[in-house]
């Protein structure tokens, strides 16, 4: 009885933490992470960047649990490996690409994220200009103003 009391408790915790930073705009947008690496506009840096990082991620966390997937593979042989096999498949290919999707409005642009997250929530006005990085572009303005 304690133990199910715990994990509806655990559960409802973790539901109260995450909820509030995984709706649209939150922290945890993985819907905005996704729409900012199938759009043009965010230089491909930043998304190998961020899919890098995903990549390095997810392979640290593959690394800490063979320890633990050894020991299973010895308490029950063929069920073990075969689990083993079939989570580590999955984790090795959906986690990098939440990962990025999670990372990359990190990792982009402000100005960008912001009108991309404005044209997705359609607040967007058609009089809105182009979007400016002035913080790319700043030590290079700064190189030719000293010039002349």
């Amino acid at each position: 009885m304690l133990k199910l009391l715990l994990r509806l408790l655990g559960r409802r915790v973790l539901h109260k933490a995450a909820a509030r930073h995984a709706q649209p705009g939150g922290l945890l947008d993985a819907r905005l992470g996704l729409a900012l690496l199938r759009d043009r506009r965010v230089p491909p840096g930043a998304k190998l960047l961020a899919f890098g990082l995903g990549v390095g991620l997810t392979a640290l966390l593959i690394a800490s649990e063979l320890p633990l997937e050894g020991l299973w593979s010895v308490v029950f042989p063929l069920f073990g490996f075969l689990m083993d096999t079939a989570l580590d498949g999955l984790e090795a290919l959906v986690l990098p690409l939440l990962l990025t999707a999670l990372l990359l409005p990190f990792l982009a642009s402000r100005p960008l994220v912001a009108r991309i997250r404005r044209e997705r929530r359609g607040l967007l006005a058609d009089t809105d200009g182009p979007v400016v990085d002035v913080e790319s572009y700043a030590p290079r303005a700064a190189r030719i103003a000293s010039r002349s």
